[in-house]
C-alpha cells in the first residue's frame, strides 16, 4: 500500500488539531466583574492637568441604575476654611436629613463648583465632610448640592490611541467625588443589548466551527475510501482499522459539536 498523499496528510492533521487543541474558548464564558445595567457614557476631568478622558460605565456610590444621593444646601452652612478661622462656628443641620435623588437619565453635567481648589468648595458638617457640586440637567436647568467628598465615582476609561485599527486601552477608573472636577454624560445605552449582540457573535462562531468540523470528516471519510491499493488483502485490513478509528473520532467530535449547537 502506498502511503498517504499530502492533502490525505493535511485533513488528518486539521481533524486532530481540531480535537486536540480545542479548549472550548468559544463556548460563553462569566464575566467576574459583572457590568452595570446601564452603560453611561461620557467624559470625566479630574485636577491632574489632563484633558477629559472618554469614559463608559459611569456610576456614581453604589446605588445602581444611575441614581446617587445628593443634599440641599442650607442657608448658613459654614465651609472648612470657614470654620478654621473660628472654632466657636458650629453647623448644627445635618444634609443627610434634606436629601434628593437624581438620576444620570436626567443628567448633562456635573461640576465642582471651584474649578481650580476643589477643598475650597469642601464643607465639614458634624464630623463629615462634603463638596459643593454644579449639576445641569438635560433640559438646561442648574442646580447647587452638596456631596459627600469620598462619594465613589468609578468609570472605564477608554484610550483608543492614535491608530485607529488597534485595539482600545480599557482602563479601569475610581475616585473620590472630590478629585473629579467635571464629569459629562452623552448618553446611555443598555448593557443587556450590548450582551445579546455578543451571544449572537458566539451562536455564528459556533455554528462556523460545527460547519467546518463537519466538512473536515466528511472529507477524510472520503479519503479513506479511496485509498490506494497495491496488496488487496493488507489493504482490506488497514481500510477497516482506519474506518473503524474514524468511527470513534466521528463520535467523539459529534459530542462536541452538539455542545456548540447548543
Amino acid at each position: 500500500m502506498k502511503p498517504l498523499s499530502s492533502k490525505n496528510s493535511l485533513l488528518c492533521f486539521a481533524t486532530l488539531t481540531t480535537v486536540l487543541c480545542w479548549n472550548g474558548s468559544v463556548v460563553d464564558s462569566t464575566d467576574s466583574n459583572k457590568r452595570p445595567d446601564t452603560n453611561f457614557y461620557g467624559t470625566i476631568q479630574d485636577y491632574s492637568s489632563t484633558p477629559p478622558a472618554a469614559v463608559e460605565d459611569i456610576e456614581i456610590g453604589n446605588k445602581g441604575k444611575g441614581q446617587f444621593d445628593v443634599y440641599q444646601i442650607a442657608a448658613d452652612i459654614k465651609k472648612t476654611s470657614d470654620l478654621s478661622s473660628d472654632k466657636n462656628i458650629k453647623t448644627s443641620m445635618d444634609p443627610k436629613q434634606n436629601k434628593s435623588l437624581l438620576d444620570l437619565h436626567e443628567i448633562a453635567s456635573i461640576e465642582a463648583h471651584n474649578q481650580t481648589h476643589p477643598t475650597a468648595s469642601e464643607i465639614e458638617i458634624n464630623n463629615r465632610k462634603y463638596i459643593e457640586i454644579d449639576v445641569t440637567f438635560i433640559n438646561g436647568n442648574q442646580q447647587r448640592y452638596l456631596i459627600e467628598s469620598t462619594r465613589d465615582v468609578s468609570c472605564l476609561k477608554i484610550d483608543k490611541g492614535i491608530d485607529n485599527n488597534a485595539a482600545p486601552v480599557v482602563e479601569k477608573r475610581k475616585l473620590n467625588m472630590i478629585h473629579v472636577k467635571n464629569l459629562t454624560i452623552k448618553g446611555y445605552r443598555s448593557t443587556k443589548d450590548s450582551g445579546k449582540k455578543h451571544e449572537d457573535s458566539q451562536a455564528s462562531q459556533k455554528a462556523e466551527v460545527s460547519s467546518t468540523t463537519e466538512k473536515i470528516l466528511d472529507q477524510l471519510e472520503e479519503n479513506v475510501k479511496n485509498l490506494p491499493q497495491e496488496n488487496s488483502s493488507q489493504y482490506d485490513k488497514i481500510k477497516s482499522t482506519m474506518l473503524s478509528l474514524l468511527k470513534s473520532l466521528r463520535e467523539q467530535l459529534q459530542k462536541m459539536l452538539n455542545m456548540l449547537k447548543n
